[in-house]
Order: structure tokens, then C-alpha cells, then sequence
């Protein structure tokens, strides 16, 4: 399995937003490269704490831009978040019973959900986000 990689058409064009989701990516692949590398069960997990936290960090971000501008999709994309924080807590929790066996099921979401959040779903905040100021 190869790891997630940062692509120009994942860019909403605010650098504190790229920066962050860049940042995300980085985290996921040293996720891969830990798992790839045989590291014990709490390094692992160390690195899935990292990654649940940071990403609850991104989303609050974005949610905060989301309520000032009052963005007209903020209440679904809000839930998407909602998802995928409660389907990465359900992982954490099957990680901590099943050890590194379910990594890969768990790179494999979380590399699809993202490059579809990415490339579909933020995209549609992209002109909130500009008609608003952020660049």
C-alpha cells in the first residue's frame, strides 16, 4: 500500500487550510511508515492519537471559518467531520483489541476518505472562503 501524497487539485487555495490538510497527510504517512517499519503496537498508537487529535484540530478550524462566514453547506460538511471522527474513534478502539493486524483497513479509509474530502468536498467552501478574504 502506498501512502496518501499531496496533489495541487487537493489545494482550496487558503494557505492556513493547505498547510493544515498538508500537515494531515504528513501524520497518515507516518501512520504507513511506522506500520511498514514494524514499530511496536505503542508507537502505533501514539501516532493514531496524533492523527485524531490533529485532525479534530483541522476540522475546528475549518467549522470556525464555516460559522463566521455563515457558509451555506456548513451543517453537512459539519456532519462529515462528525463521521469520520466517530469511524476513526471505532478504528482507535479495534486498534487497541487487534493491534497492527487492521492497519492496513484502517490506511485504506482513512486514504480514500480524505482524497475525496479533499478533491470534493472542501472544494465547495473554496469560493465562501475567498469571497470572504482567506487566501
Amino acid at each position: 500500500m502506498e501512502t496518501i501524497t499531496w496533489k495541487p487539485d487537493m489545494s482550496v487555495g487558503v494557505k492556513e487550510i493547505d498547510e493544515q490538510h498538508q500537515q494531515f497527510i504528513q501524520i497518515i504517512s507516518d501512520f504507513y511508515v511506522a506500520f511498514d517499519a514494524n514499530k511496536l503496537k505503542e508507537e502505533l498508537g501514539a501516532t493514531l492519537k496524533k492523527l485524531i487529535d490533529y485532525a479534530v484540530f483541522h476540522f475546528d478550524t475549518e467549522e470556525t471559518y464555516f460559522d463566521k462566514f455563515d457558509y451555506e453547506f456548513k451543517d453537512e460538511h459539519k456532519q462529515k467531520h462528525k463521521e469520520l471522527k466517530e469511524r476513526v474513534l471505532f478504528f482507535q478502539k479495534r486498534f487497541e483489541k487487534e493491534g497492527p493486524d487492521m492497519v492496513v483497513e484502517l490506511m485504506e479509509f482513512l486514504t480514500d476518505w480524505l482524497v475525496n474530502h479533499l478533491e470534493t468536498e472542501d472544494q465547495k467552501y473554496v469560493k465562501c472562503f475567498h469571497d470572504h478574504g482567506l487566501s
